[in-house]
């Protein structure tokens, strides 16, 4: 009698490696045992991190961004063997890429699939002028069967709108976060002491990947007037990526070299966020961002762009606040606001923080990927899952 055995397919970069990461470990909780091959950039660091959590892993070569008809059949041969040899009784697959990729397999195995959606492609908001190759990937690989999860109902009703897939093939799981872990710290000071920060004035942060669906020349061109006006507030970005050299020519040109600090990359999420008073997200298009939860769950005061799931994160003028994708003067107005009255800031951190506890938490996404897994497998593997209550929380970045 054994239990269930998954494949994940995922590339290795952004919230779509960490979803991944997180879900695997709370599955392991539960006696899931996993194997990850980790395709496109990254792929051999993250594969190694995975294995360091104790979860099975392996790095495959794999072009993102582009067609590549030779080494795309690769990886479907690569996904198609391991399937195999990890006698896996699901596929779970994280991006589109990934998600086209792993339907074929099932489709050719006879595997169940799950295709977990990061964010919409098929969207020209988010992918432009290559919407419609997005579109046609994923038409086609409604054919090969296989079910979705979405991380929103309106990522749900536009799949569904976009005929990507029937309505009893589609689930909404939200991404949940651990809400024990990024809790409120007792000392902010000590937090920003051990960044190198200031103790003693407030932190205005930016976290992400420097990539433009993030927008971090939003940030910098939301501070152009702001930072002069709050002198006493520090302005921070941690982070890394494509951008990192047109961001130091942004924060030298609107003369902010010297008042946004630049943190690079955290690899513990959770001390970052502790220092930060403010956080602010200025991304152009999201599926439902980790950190935006994190920060919530963190006690801070967020304010984000009104894309996607950040609308299903925040309650506009309740938990924090939102504004349109790319109205830099609307994101220097709502961060104004809640610099002028510490008093609104703290009720946005203080509900922002219920909301995160009350919605996202880990255990509520965890118990309801056992239930979608355990009525796919339910055929393959005679031992079911269980003991979703005892789930233990350990969370990652």
């Amino acid at each position: 009698m054994r239990q269930i055995s998954l494949l994940a397919v995922t590339k290795s970069t952004g919230g779509i490696a960490l979803y991944n990461k997180l879900l695997l470990t709370e599955l392991r909780r539960i006696g899931v045992r996993a194997h990850t091959l980790c395709l496109s950039e990254n792929n051999e660091a993250y594969a190694a991190d995975l294995a360091r959590r104790g979860l099975s892993a392996e790095p495959v070569e794999m072009a993102r961004y582009s067609i590549d008809m030779g080494g795309d059949a690769r990886v479907l041969r690569r996904v198609i063997a391991s399937a195999r040899a990890q006698e896996a009784d699901v596929i779970v697959c994280h991006g589109s890429k990934s998600g086209f990729i792993g339907r074929a397999a099932g489709r050719i195995t006879g595997i169940p699939v799950v295709y977990r959606q990061a964010s919409m492609p098929f969207q020209r908001r988010v992918q432009g002028a290559k919407a419609p190759f997005y579109w046609a990937l994923d038409f086609v690989a409604r054919g090969f069967g296989g079910h979705v999860v979405t991380l929103t109902e309106h990522a749900r009703q536009e799949t569904l709108k976009a005929r990507l897939m029937p309505p009893e093939r589609v689930s909404v799981i939200r991404t949940g976060v651990d809400v024990d872990r990024f809790r409120p710290p007792m000392d902010r000071g000590a937090a920003r002491r051990a960044l190198g920060l200031d103790p003693d004035r407030a932190v205005v942060g930016w976290m992400g990947r420097i990539e433009p669906q993030k927008a971090p020349l939003d940030y910098i061109e939301s501070l152009r007037d702001l930072a002069l006006r709050y002198p006493q507030v520090q302005f921070v970005m941690a982070g890394e990526g494509r951008l990192q050299q047109e961001v130091v020519q942004a924060l030298a040109a609107a003369g902010l070299s010297d008042r946004v600090k630049m943190l690079g990359w955290q690899s513990d999420p959770v001390a970052a966020l502790q220092a930060f008073d403010i956080y602010l997200l200025s991304s152009h298009w999201e599926g439902l961002p980790i950190t935006l939860l994190e920060a919530m769950a963190s006690g801070c005061c967020c304010i984000s762009t009104d894309v996607d799931g950040c609308s299903d994160a925040l309650e506009d003028g309740v938990s924090g606040r939102l504004v349109g994708a790319g109205d830099t003067r609307g994101l220097a107005d709502a961060l104004d606001s809640v610099l002028r009255d510490p008093d609104l800031r703290a009720r946005y951190a203080a509900a922002g923080r219920h909301r995160a506890a009350t919605l996202f938490d880990k255990e509520t996404m965890v118990a309801k990927w056992v239930e979608l897994l355990s009525t796919l497998t339910a055929g393959r593997a005679p031992v079911p899952l269980g003991g979703t209550a005892q789930v233990a929380s350990e969370g990652g970045q």
